[in-house]
């Protein structure tokens, strides 16, 4: 009987160990997306701002009256 306990209990560490486990790794691999999509984002958000500095540039350049943020007219 003792040996049924004591495999009991080994399994019942191995299943705790691995969902720990488990979700000590998911939680690493959020993070590590969050990570990415955040300097992702920042990147994006580099490359419109000039863009619209470009556009404003080529705006005033050709006389154009500049492009409402609002109402974009």
């Amino acid at each position: 009987m003792r040996i049924f306990h004591w495999i009991g209990r080994v399994a019942d560490r191995v299943l705790v160990a691995g969902v720990t486990g488990s979700v000590a790794l998911l939680s690493r691999g959020l993070d590590a997306l969050i990570g990415l999509v955040g300097r992702s984002s920042e990147r994006l958000d580099a490359k419109l701002g000039d863009l619209a500095r470009a556009s404003d540039e080529r705006r005033r350049r050709e006389g154009r009256r500049p492009l409402n943020p609002i109402t974009l007219d």
